[in-house]
């Protein structure tokens, strides 16, 4: 699992923006969620012990059940956006943390600290990811 936070930490220190947001489903829960960023694409997925995070190389890659998200909530806030950091989250309660080997939820940050951020919550829910958007 610390693989794939690894994946989205390259991308944090790309600086890449988002582009897109993909899932199979549309609101607050998706089963298959990729984000598109001008560096590269990440699936992310439930698994039986938390998040699989890949990345893939080319649309070819994606799963063919896959509609927009864009003007989802909190997805059309974040367009054009850069990622600025990724990490587990529950590691501020000491639950969760990567150490465990299980990664049940990702924060990721949009734009700087001093930019007026957004951190997104997904939460990895069964056969499903929870996506919210976290006050800062």
């Amino acid at each position: 699992m610390q693989e794939g936070l690894e994946i989205l930490e390259r991308v944090a220190s790309a600086g890449g923006k988002i582009l897109r947001a993909e899932g199979d489903r549309a609101g607050a829960s998706v089963g298959v969620l990729t984000l598109t960023f001008d560096v590269g694409r990440v699936v992310i997925a439930p698994a039986e012990d938390g998040l699989a995070i890949a990345g893939v190389d080319s649309r070819e890659g994606l799963p063919d059940v896959l509609g927009s998200l864009d003007e989802e909530e909190p997805w059309w806030r974040l367009l054009g956006q850069p990622l600025t950091a990724a990490w587990p989250g529950g590691v501020e309660e000491g639950v969760g943390a990567s150490g465990l080997g299980k990664l049940m939820v990702v924060k990721l940050r949009f734009r700087e600290e001093t930019e007026n951020p957004r951190v997104v919550r997904l939460e990895a829910t069964g056969s499903a990811i929870r996506v919210s958007l976290e006050d800062v």
